[in-house]
């Protein structure tokens, strides 16, 4: 059994992290809400038992084996805990999680639920190694199961007063979803319908490893251009790279660490429009090695949705640290990088007496 203690996991709107004692009282706001705790076995909560619930996470926290995952979902703007997704080990041996999933009312009907529960789902799967991964529900908690059947779970069945609680016996519907077709499905949709540099188009984000490099080659290549037209000093041994040589890189650092690629692709033409490799070296440094978006498809939040995508990544198999380089010539994107917490640390110079020499002539 794969055992993390404090996991952090990141979607592009929320950080799932541990609870803490002090999220008590936005835990309070939903879990005392009628509303909210209508198909569940608990509340409307008092401050005293919404307490005990934060202590009980705490405790479940420090346990070895780690067998329950209770995470607060905090937003990344405004960094308010808006509800909680929990993934807990039903048969260890059997390699089978429960998740579940409670949300603040004020945030519901946005997707924040299914975006949680994709993170939790891929964490199961990725991190925790586990075969099945199931979930259950009042039936009339139309809410509920519309979220299990988005992030691919199938109904499995509908189990007849399964369950007391309020002191009445209660209907499920039990889903599941099994790793291998979780494989099948990691692609996620984002409908573009207010923006006027995509035209409003879907666009499909999907995650790959080194095996898949050569789809992002015509991407890389420019990119590549690009570098060669902004150098100032550099252009004669940038134009000796080929896309051979880097993929040659990127697949023996693999064989040591890790790699993911983080595609964008327009959901109607199928044309990758957009990518984000990632390493991970045996020293657990992190690297953002390229990323780059058509010139038609930016300002549209895909880059930055990329980036969120390998970071949330990053932080799943737990780096020490993060690094980047931008290429000589390229500063503009310092902007996009500071977006995502990243800044200037060391600045590299390279000799180079020919230029000056060239110059003088």
């Amino acid at each position: 059994m794969q055992n993390h203690p404090s996991p952090i996991l990141q979607t592009q709107r929320l950080i799932l992290r541990d609870f803490r004692e002090e999220d008590w009282r936005d835990a309070h706001v939903y879990g005392s809400d009628p509303e909210v705790v209508k198909y569940l076995p608990f509340g409307p909560n008092t401050e005293d038992e919404t307490k005990a619930f934060i202590n009980r996470a705490l405790v479940r926290q420090n346990e070895l084996p780690r067998l329950c995952y209770d995470f607060a979902l905090e937003t990344r703007q405004g960094h308010k805990v808006i509800g909680s997704c929990a993934i807990n080990f039903t048969t260890p041996a059997d390699k089978e999680a429960m998740i579940g999933y409670v949300l603040n009312r004020d945030y519901w009907n946005r997707g924040y639920i299914t975006e949680a529960a994709r993170a939790v789902v891929a964490f199961g799967f990725e991190q925790l190694k586990l075969h099945r991964i199931i979930a259950s529900c009042d039936p009339e908690n139309t809410g509920s199961y519309r979220v299990m059947e988005k992030i691919g779970m199938q109904r499995e069945g509908y189990l007849r007063e399964e369950k007391m609680f309020k002191s009445v016996w209660r209907d499920f519907l039990l889903y599941s979803i099994l790793e291998k077709e979780w494989q099948h499905r990691k692609v996620d949709i984002i409908l573009k319908t207010d923006s006027e540099n995509d035209g409003g188009k879907e666009i499909e984000f999907l995650d790959k490893n080194q095996n898949d490099l050569d789809i992002i080659q015509p991407l890389w290549e420019k990119l590549h251009a690009h570098h060669l037209a902004v150098s100032k000093y550099f252009k004669d041994s940038r134009s000796t790279i080929t896309f051979e040589m880097r993929k040659k890189q990127l697949i023996e650092k693999s064989f040591q660490g890790k790699v993911r690629i983080d595609l964008a692709r327009d959901a109607a033409t199928k044309e990758y429009i957009g990518y984000c490799v990632t390493s991970v070296d045996p020293e657990q440094q992190g690297e953002i090695e390229s990323i780059y978006v058509e010139k038609d498809y930016r300002l549209s939040g895909i880059g930055d949705s990329l980036m969120t995508r390998a970071l949330a990544w990053l932080e799943t198999v737990t780096v020490k640290k993060t690094i980047l380089g931008v290429a000589e010539g390229n500063e503009g994107v310092f902007a996009f990088y500071q977006r995502h917490n990243f800044y200037p640390k060391t600045t590299i110079l390279m000799h180079k007496p020919e230029i000056k020499a060239e110059v003088e002539q």
